[in-house]
């Protein structure tokens, strides 16, 4: 028995590139590379199972990143807010010093 033959990832793509891409049927494509008809089915399988965890990947990335966007600017005003309760407070001691009957 023949020892069996690995193929790449760059090659499983070639492969099903003739596939989807060029339009010929899984058997004469298999049949070009000596692959069995169901392996290709397989790997276009997995190609789509894998596309769509890249996709949704990338989803989740964006959707972080503008969460962190979002925070930095709730940060900024809440910071901002802050300076402005410190300063009124820091003006209602001066006028209270100055009139102390201000309650």
């Amino acid at each position: 028995m023949g020892k069996r033959k690995r193929y790449t990832g760059e090659e499983k793509i070639k492969i099903l590139r003739e596939v989807l891409e060029d339009g010929k049927s899984i058997s004469s494509v298999a049949e070009g590379h000596g692959v069995h008809p169901n392996q290709v089915m397989n790997w276009r399988k997995q190609l789509f199972e894998g596309g769509q965890q890249i996709f949704e990947i990338k989803r989740t990335d964006i959707s972080e990143k503008t969460v962190e966007k979002q925070a930095k600017v709730f940060e900024d005003k809440l910071g901002h807010k802050d300076n402005v309760i410190a300063e009124l407070a820091q003006e209602l001691l001066e006028l209270k010093k100055k009139y102390p009957g201000l309650k």
